[in-house]
């Protein structure tokens, strides 16, 4: 079999190392595995094992020649004491909990004086939220902007870019909460997603956090290519951290999906939406 390789740093999608991975099989683009990541104020990051945080990346089906090219880059050599990093097997889940096993690269020695932990353990949003122009995807209620005013925040999301499409993406109602479904992202190939894509300040990111409930392990931010008007932009969205069967949506919520994207996404992808949530009555 082929190894499978468990990326988080400079060899993900649109990172300077990517191309050591041209030709690989990318079995999960959204995935996580337990661990700390740290920023080596080098360019790249350095994992800590621990059981209590996750880092988030992609996995990749390699071949024997691939991976050794990978060994030299994060400067491993098998039975050497005091490499750069090293190459252990551990369990990789995707967002819907599934299980693979992958090799990984986790900080040696000389990595482990490093301590700035990059707190969201994705180093592509760590990244992100460095630049000047924040893009936001929004999917579910954010597109409407009545709770965005009740919460003075509208003024964060008064630069509509324009309607952003997802690939790889299903629109589903997969995170249960105690009023009904909420909306989420769920990596499949055959499928995508519309939303509106703001530009936003930084100032934002804060409000979007709480909304999200990124402090109480709902939601995570990503990094997710869209397309608008033909082009690609990266944006950050929110990718719900357990996924359950879907469930109903309240009516309140429902509506906000719909009366947010109206004027905007397509009428075909809209009807798409209101038929689910029509299934569940």
């Amino acid at each position: 079999m082929m190894p499978n390789v468990f990326v988080y740093g400079t060899l993900r999608k649109g990172e300077r190392n990517h191309h050591f991975l041209d030709g690989a099989t990318c079995i999960f683009e959204q995935c996580r595995t337990n661990g700390s990541l740290y920023d080596t104020n080098n360019g790249y990051p350095a994992m800590k094992e621990n059981k209590s945080d996750w880092i988030y990346g992609e996995l990749y089906e390699v071949t024997e020649s691939q991976l050794k090219a990978i060994d030299s880059l994060e400067g491993f050599e098998e039975g050497y004491w005091d490499n750069l990093y090293n190459r252990t097997t551990v369990p990789v889940y995707n967002d819907s909990g599934e299980e693979i096993r992958a090799i990984i690269y986790t900080a040696g020695q000389a990595l482990h004086k490093f301590t700035k932990r990059i707190p969201s353990g994705d180093w592509l949003v760590y990244n992100y939220l460095k630049q000047d122009e924040i893009l936001y995807f929004a999917y579910g209620s954010c597109m409407d902007d009545e709770r965005f005013k009740l919460a003075g925040a509208d003024q964060y999301f008064a630069n509509l870019k324009g309607r952003g499409i997802l690939n790889g993406f299903e629109f589903k109602f997969s995170r249960s909460t105690h009023d009904g479904g909420k909306a989420d992202l769920v990596e499949n190939s055959k499928e995508k997603v519309e939303g509106k894509v703001y530009k936003i300040p930084h100032e934002a990111m804060e409000y979007l956090y709480k909304r999200e409930g990124v402090y109480v392990n709902a939601y995570r931010p990503a990094i997710v290519p869209v397309t608008i008007n033909r082009l690609i932009y990266h944006a950050i969205t929110f990718i719900g951290m357990e996924k359950s069967a879907e469930m109903k949506p309240t009516e309140l919520y429902a509506t906000e999906i719909i009366r947010g994207g109206c004027g905007l996404l397509s009428y075909e992808y809209l009807q798409r939406i209101q038929q689910k949530i029509d299934r569940f009555n």
